[in-house]
């Protein structure tokens, strides 16, 4: 029987490269795909993918999903928010794609402005490690 999850999990580098990644597009929002697996009681992110012919404003983030490559490696997806506000909108919570989303939250400067949430909005814990930290707890 499988451990029941404890939360997501990640490396530093590739939060870094998300804030960033997002403080480069400000004042527009931006849109990642996060692959990733189980790796013992965690959802572990390996990578983020940017999706192709995706179309990014000030207050919305899109994409095609007719040339999304979704596939059981993709986990959900990742998002900013250039307002600040750390919360899913009622549209995020109605495009929810996956089993995780993610958002960065101006003014995009550390594990402080990021987090994880399930399909009806509730935070997920998350934390970061690499992946023989998460297979070891």
């Amino acid at each position: 029987m499988k451990k029941p999850l404890k939360g997501i999990m990640l490396s530093q580098d590739l939060l870094d490269q998300i804030l960033e990644y997002a403080k480069g597009m400000y004042p527009k929002e931006i849109m990642l795909l996060a692959r990733g697996d189980r790796v013992g009681s965690y959802l572990y992110i390996d990578e983020v993918l940017s999706p192709p012919l995706q179309h990014n404003g000030s207050d919305f983030a899109s994409i095609n999903i007719f040339y999304t490559p979704f596939t059981p490696s993709i986990i959900g997806t990742i998002h900013s928010h250039p307002s600040g506000a750390l919360m899913p909108s009622l549209q995020d919570l109605l495009s929810y794609m996956g089993r995780i989303m993610g958002i960065a939250a101006y003014p995009f400067e550390g594990k402080h402005d990021f987090a994880f949430f399930d399909r009806q909005g509730n935070v997920i814990p998350y934390y970061i490690g690499n992946k023989e930290t998460a297979k070891n707890s």
